[in-house]
């Protein structure tokens, strides 16, 4: 099965887009289009403690479609242009390689659907903060990539696996393998779909969502984290 394959992405230089987009092209899948979304202000309480290595650099991925000769539009996601697009383009698949949440209407424009790819294990781990809720509630960390619907994180799973935890892990560390594990897990998701296998599991719609975790918790991460770690760590 052939698929045409439509990228959502921000519209600025950010890791998991130059990823996607450079592993899709050394792995045969061709892009029809990205659709770039400018920044916008997050309005959600923004966390203290740092996931994300600091001053690292990335290419824009406007110069990134240029070289791979893949056509590039500027647009809100959730706008009338973005759905001539997808229409315009015929589209099966999207892949989220940076978006805000995206509304039933321009998901039903797909003919399969959106996959997400989310930095936990669904159902549990639902909503933001998934790595700190993890280490909160004694869950096991990993990626689940999925078909999102109009609720948060609710929507088909197609596969999910776990990473491995270290002694010696950081926060940072526990990071980078999960986005690792979401590259995998794309490239993994677009084969089953191929294969034309529909039998994906369904989320149930009482699982909860977390929002970011708030300031009177994270004071308690990193104690928890070493407790965590001795738990379910591997030897390094």
């Amino acid at each position: 099965m052939k698929m045409k394959i439509g990228i959502f992405a921000y519209n600025f230089e950010h890791k998991k887009t130059q990823e996607g987009l450079l592993n899709l092209f050394l792995h045969g899948y061709k892009v029809e289009c990205i659709l770039a979304a400018n920044p916008v202000e997050l309005n959600f309480y923004q966390s203290k403690i740092r996931l994300t290595p600091k001053d690292l650099r990335y290419i824009h991925p406007q110069i990134i479609a240029k070289r791979l000769k893949i056509p590039y539009h500027v647009v809100a996601h959730n706008s009338q242009e973005s759905k001539d697009l997808i229409k315009n383009y015929n589209l099966d698949v999207g892949i989220i390689l940076g978006a805000r949440i995206l509304k039933k209407d321009i998901i039903d424009t797909f003919k399969i659907g959106i996959i997400n790819l989310h930095p936990g294990l669904l159902p549990e781990n639902r909503g933001l903060d998934t790595i700190k809720w993890a280490i909160l509630k004694d869950f096991k960390q990993g990626a689940t990539a999925h078909f999102i619907n109009e609720t948060i994180d609710q929507g088909r799973i197609i596969i999910k696996k776990n990473i491995k935890i270290f002694n010696d892990d950081t926060l940072i560390d526990l990071y980078l393998r999960i986005q690792n594990l979401e590259q995998e897990l794309m490239l993994e998701s677009l084969k089953i779909i191929e294969n034309a296998n529909n039998n994906f599991e369904k989320i149930s719609s009482e699982t909860g969502s977390f929002k970011a975790v708030p300031p009177e918790l994270e004071k308690k991460l990193f104690v928890q984290f070493e407790k965590y770690k001795k738990k379910i760590s591997v030897k390094s």
